[in-house]
């Protein structure tokens, strides 16, 4: 089976090969572009973009990030990410309700954590890939990736 060309940045962040067969997209095997823009594919940019909107907000990011391995508290979350409590809340809701997010009220407390690990890698790997294209001389690069960790 035959693996789509990767630029040597990504080659470095040891993402998996992507086969031609295992994306939504039919491509003309000659041209490597799309057949057609049947109204399904349509459907799928749609959702594909709707999805990588979610990353469009530093605060959103900041939140993955903090709640991605542990359970935390509205509370924890506005405190790791230095954001109004009425922003943190207002992102929590859209992760939430876009279906990235759990949410659990234990007492008075209302404890995320994120229910996509699909998303978290996406995130990581976007992450990783913007810290080697602006670090240089290689150790900002180093500690994000081993802080990122991708499971």
């Amino acid at each position: 089976m035959e693996t789509l060309t990767r630029t040597p940045h990504d080659a470095t962040l040891d993402l998996p090969d992507i086969m031609p067969d295992e994306c939504p997209v039919s491509l003309n095997r000659m041209t490597g572009r799309p057949d057609t823009l049947s109204p399904e594919l349509a459907k799928v940019f749609n959702a594909v973009a709707r999805y990588f909107s979610l990353l469009s907000d530093p605060t959103r990011l900041k939140i993955l990030h903090f709640a991605c391995r542990d359970q935390r508290s509205v509370s924890e979350i506005v405190e790791a990410t230095q954001a109004t409590q009425t922003n943190v809340s207002r992102h929590l809701a859209l992760l939430h309700q876009a279906g990235l997010m759990h949410r659990q009220r234990v007492g008075k407390r209302v404890l995320y954590w994120t229910r996509d690990p699909e998303f978290v890698k996406t995130c990581c790997h976007a992450c990783a890939h913007m810290v080697h294209r602006i670090e240089s001389d290689g150790t900002l690069q180093e500690n994000w990736l081993e802080r990122l960790e991708v499971r």
